[in-house]
């Protein structure tokens, strides 16, 4: 009686039924055997041998650098015997539509180590990566206005002092608040106050560049990381900025007053020294007065 599991019927089954995309070539990169999880992941199937694995749109999820034909772990496998485990790609399918997978090959070889073909075994991980990444934005942006955070403020800051100590580019830091908020609350209540936050925080948001960190410090007080902007240049936004405040209409009051401080690193400044320096720069914007830039 042959053995169940001699029988290809059998192994083509199992294959069938597994959750996972499996993909059986010979060792001229031919697609053999293609699983119905397989064709769902791709959104069909494309016969195609090594020489063509560049009609295979995929990029490198770490770096987002394209694919190239030989780079596939399904080419490393047939041409050099490599077995690949779980890489991480996007791939674009035969539909046009993207999905992030976990790819990995593995060399069939004969009894005497000749590579007859290669398994390639993929998994859908799209909704869990786009899981791990909305995640990740709730952790590192604040929830009413979706500025960063203030854990996330640390690991800006380092980066940027690292970048601009290393290249000797400027770096101008802004610290900022808004006059009377307390007032404004007790005037208008906590809603309108939070009203106010936000449509402040889009209004200004018009006026920066991709390249700049918007921050919320805690409450009504805010940071901005001005990477390649000096303490010149940083007065002259922390100006334009305090104009344009004053002229937003709330609807339920017409624009804010705020105080701003400016300045940048000093040569031994760390991240809480920094932070300390232009919080001192806008007490004394607050004390000398509010709705004034204080710079140093």
């Amino acid at each position: 009686m042959t053995d169940i599991l001699d029988r290809i019927d059998v192994l083509k089954q199992v294959l069938s039924a597994l959750p996972v995309g499996v993909w059986v070539m010979d060792a001229e990169g031919v697609i053999r055997y293609g699983n119905k999880a397989g064709r769902e992941v791709w959104q069909g199937a494309r016969y195609v041998g090594p020489d063509q694995f560049h009609e295979y749109k995929g990029w490198w999820l770490s770096t987002g650098e394209p694919i190239r034909g030989e780079e596939w772990a399904a080419a490393r496998a047939i041409s050099r015997g490599e077995t690949s485990l779980d890489e991480e790609i996007e791939i674009e399918c035969f539909d046009g539509s993207r999905k992030i997978i976990l790819n990995s090959a593995m060399p069939i070889k004969a009894d005497d180590g000749a590579i007859e073909g290669a398994i390639v075994v993929n998994i859908d991980i799209t909704r869990r990566k786009r899981m791990e990444m909305r995640l990740r934005e709730l952790s590192e942006q604040d929830y009413l206005t979706n500025t960063y955070n203030r854990r996330q403020m640390y690991r800006l800051l380092r980066d940027e002092l690292e970048r601009a100590r290393r290249y000797g580019t400027p770096l101008a830091v802004m610290m900022f608040d808004v006059d009377h908020f307390k007032v404004i609350n007790d005037n208008f209540g906590h809603i309108a106050g939070d009203t106010i936050l936000t449509r402040m925080v889009d209004e200004i948001h018009g006026q920066l560049r991709a390249s700049d960190h918007f921050i919320r410090f805690g409450g009504e007080e805010f940071i901005l990381v001005l990477p390649g902007i000096d303490v010149a240049e940083g007065v002259k936004l922390a100006e334009r900025l305090r104009v344009l405040l004053k002229d937003i209409d709330f609807g339920f009051t017409r624009g804010v007053t705020c105080s701003f401080g400016v300045c940048e690193p000093a040569e031994h400044d760390d991240i809480d020294g920094l932070i300390r320096r232009v919080d001192r720069l806008l007490y004394k914007a607050k004390h000398g007065g509010r709705d004034r830039v204080e710079a140093g």
